[in-house]
Parts: structure tokens; C-alpha cells; sequence
């Protein structure tokens, strides 16, 4: 793995992320993109309730995207792979992280992405905090 390919795909992440996840904001109405992250990057949509991060850690070469969910007293963090499995809409497998080369990064957030239009709905439904816990999602005090 050459680490000019990895280069590229740091230098693109955050466009690449801001770009396919758009939809978040045109179609479901979030906030966003909004850009945090100091170590790793982090691209954030933030709607009543729910946040979304797509996030880049270098170390693994992968993207991810961790989705959180106000609760009374906190707030539940779950990774996207295992709400896919929670909520019966795949295998974690299924959920593309590799982000080695721009090319595997693009269809690493195209597949997460697929799989987040596909969860929004559930996001802020009764079942919300049942999904998050049955992903085995972390919970922060606040």
C-alpha cells in the first residue's frame, strides 16, 4: 500500500464525506455538514435527536460513521455496523469500511450511506433508544 494513495484519500475524506452524505441534509433536513475532529476528521450532521459522524482513522485505514441519539441524561453511541445488524438490514460485513485508496474509500461511504438512508427513519420512532441498546450502543452522560 503505497502511502500516496493514503495521502489522497486523507486530502479527500472530508469533501468525499460532505458529499455522499449531503443527502442528510437536502433530503432529511440536518444540519451539516459540519467539520470537527482535531486528531482524527470528522464530518458531523446533526438533526433533533440524532447525530451523524463520519469519521477517517488512519492508523486502520478505514472511514466509519457512528450515530448518536439523545436519551433523558445522555446521549447513546452506537457504531453504524451494528445498528445495520440490529435493526435486521444486513450483516456488519455488509457495511464497507476500507478506506486504503480514493477509490475504497468512495464506496466504503456510499455503502455506509446506503445504510443510513435506510436507518434515519428509525431514528426518531419509539423504538430509537431499543435499537441503540440492542446495538450494543455506549452511553455518555452529559
Amino acid at each position: 500500500m503505497s502511502s500516496r494513495a493514503f495521502a489522497t484519500v486523507q486530502k479527500s475524506f472530508v469533501d468525499e464525506a460532505e458529499r455522499i452524505f449531503g443527502f442528510l441534509a437536502s433530503e432529511f433536513g440536518l444540519a451539516g455538514p459540519e467539520r470537527q475532529g482535531i486528531v482524527l476528521p470528522v464530518v458531523a450532521f446533526i438533526g433533533p435527536g440524532v447525530r451523524y459522524r463520519i469519521m477517517l482513522e488512519p492508523d486502520d485505514k478505514v472511514a466509519f460513521t457512528q450515530v448518536e441519539v439523545d436519551e433523558e441524561g445522555g446521549t447513546l453511541v452506537a457504531e453504524l455496523d451494528q445498528l445495520v445488524l440490529a435493526a435486521s438490514l444486513g450483516t456488519r460485513q455488509q457495511v464497507r469500511t476500507s478506506a486504503h485508496t480514493l477509490k475504497s474509500l468512495q464506496k466504503a461511504l456510499e455503502s455506509q450511506a446506503g445504510f443510513v438512508r435506510s436507518i434515519h427513519p428509525l431514528m426518531n420512532t419509539d423504538t430509537t433508544i431499543e435499537l441503540m441498546k440492542k446495538a450494543d450502543a455506549s452511553s455518555v452522560t452529559c
